[in-house]
C-alpha cells in the first residue's frame, strides 16, 4: 500500500487548495457582483440623455425612452432620420422632464424652448412612415410649432415625430420600441469605459456611447474586468428585473462627437479609431464593439441607481451581430 509522507500530504493539500482558489476566482470573474452606476433616458432619439435615479421597465424599453424622433423630408416623399452622427449640433440641446405634469422640455443653446407632453394626443395628427435600417414603422407628426423650433436648431426643415407604444413595433432582434435601433436597452460596463479611456489616453465620456444602463463593480473586490460583458447572457437586478442580453452593440462615427461643442472631433487619436484597433471582436460586423443590447419582460418593475446586479447566465462564446441594416 502506497504511503504518503507528511510532506507529500502537505503538497497535495496545497495543490488542491490552489486549484480550488483558481476555480473560485475564475467563477468570481465570470459572474461578478455589479451595481447600477447610472441610468439614462433618451426621450428624443439622437439628443443627449437625462441622467435619472430610477426608471420603469415598459413593454419595449424604459418608460418614455426614445418616444420621439427628428426627421427631415426628402423630395421623394421619404424622410431622413436625424442621427447623432449626422447632426452633431443636436448634442447641445438639453432635455428636461417635469414628472408632475409629464412634460418634456427641450432647450436650445440660445435659450429658446419647446415643451410637449410625454404622451401627446394623436387624434387628428398626420401619420408618416419612417425607415430605420430597413425596418419600417408609423409615427405621428407633432405639428408646426415643433417643426419651427427644430428647423431653427437644425438649419433645415425638420419634423418632430411621436412613436406610440400602443401601435406595434419593429422586428429588430425581437419585439422592440420603434425608436430603438437594435434593441430595447443598451448596457455598458464602467470597467470597459475605464479601459477605453486608458487606450485613448484621456477620459472617454459615457454620453457618446449612449447606454441606458451603466453597471460597475458592487465593491472593490467584486472581480469586474473590462470586456467580460461580451459573454453576459442574463442579468438580474435586485427588486426583480431581468435583462436578456442578446447582441453586441457595434459602434459608428457618433463616438467622435464632442458633446460640449456640438462638433465632430478632429485629429488622428479619435475614439472610433482607437476602439477599432482593439474591439473588432464580432464576426458579424466590421465595426468595433462596446456594450450589449438587451431586452426585458419585467414590465412595471423599477430599477434604480445603486441596485445590485448579478450575472446569472453566460454565453460560451461571443454572440454574432446579424442585423443587416447596421
Amino acid at each position: 500500500m502506497l504511503e504518503l509522507s507528511h510532506q507529500d500530504v502537505l503538497v497535495t493539500l496545497s495543490l488542491l487548495a490552489v486549484s480550488y482558489w483558481l476555480h473560485r476566482r475564475a467563477a468570481f470573474e465570470r459572474f461578478p457582483s455589479l451595481r447600477i452606476e447610472q441610468l439614462f433616458l433618451y426621450p428624443i432619439k439622437s439628443l443627449p440623455p437625462l441622467s435619472l435615479q430610477t426608471l420603469e421597465i415598459a413593454p419595449r424599453g424604459f418608460k418614455y425612452d426614445r418616444r420621439f424622433m427628428l426627421v427631415s423630408p426628402r423630395k421623394d416623399g421619404t424622410y431622413e432620420n436625424h442621427l447623432a452622427s449626422l447632426y452633431p449640433n443636436h448634442a447641445l440641446l438639453r432635455q428636461t422632464i417635469d414628472f408632475s405634469s409629464l412634460t418634456l422640455t427641450i432647450t436650445a443653446p440660445a435659450g429658446s424652448r419647446f415643451s410637449i407632453l410625454l404622451d401627446p394626443p394623436t387624434s387628428g395628427r398626420a401619420q408618416v412612415e419612417v425607415d430605420m435600417y430597413g425596418s419600417k414603422t408609423l409615427a405621428y407628426d407633432m405639428g408646426e410649432e415643433a417643426a419651427r423650433f427644430f428647423t431653427g436648431v437644425a438649419g433645415k426643415e425638420t419634423r418632430l415625430l411621436f412613436l406610440s407604444e400602443e401601435e406595434g413595433g419593429r422586428e429588430v432582434l425581437g419585439s422592440i420600441s420603434q425608436g430603438k435601433d437594435s434593441a430595447s436597452y443598451m448596457i455598458a460596463s464602467s470597467a470597459s469605459l475605464t479601459a477605453f479611456s486608458g487606450s485613448l489616453g484621456r477620459e472617454m465620456p459615457i454620453i457618446p456611447l449612449r447606454p441606458n444602463i451603466l453597471v460597475g463593480p458592487a465593491s472593490e473586490s467584486s472581480g469586474l474586468k473590462p470586456w467580460t460583458e461580451d459573454y453576459w447572457a442574463e442579468l438580474r437586478v435586485a427588486g426583480g428585473a431581468v435583462f436578456r442580453l442578446t447582441s453586441n452593440c457595434v459602434r459608428c462615427i457618433s463616438l467622435n462627437i464632442d458633446y460640449s461643442t456640438g462638433k465632430r472631433l478632429t485629429g488622428s487619436n479619435l475614439p472610433l479609431t482607437v476602439l477599432s484597433k482593439e474591439r473588432e471582436v464580432d464576426e458579424g460586423s466590421k465595426s468595433p464593439v462596446f456594450g450589449r443590447y438587451a431586452f426585458s419582460e419585467s414590465i412595471g418593475v423599477k430599477v434604480s441607481v445603486g441596485s445590485i446586479v448579478e450575472v446569472t447566465k453566460l454565453n460560451k462564446q461571443r454572440t454574432t451581430f446579424d442585423w443587416p441594416g447596421i
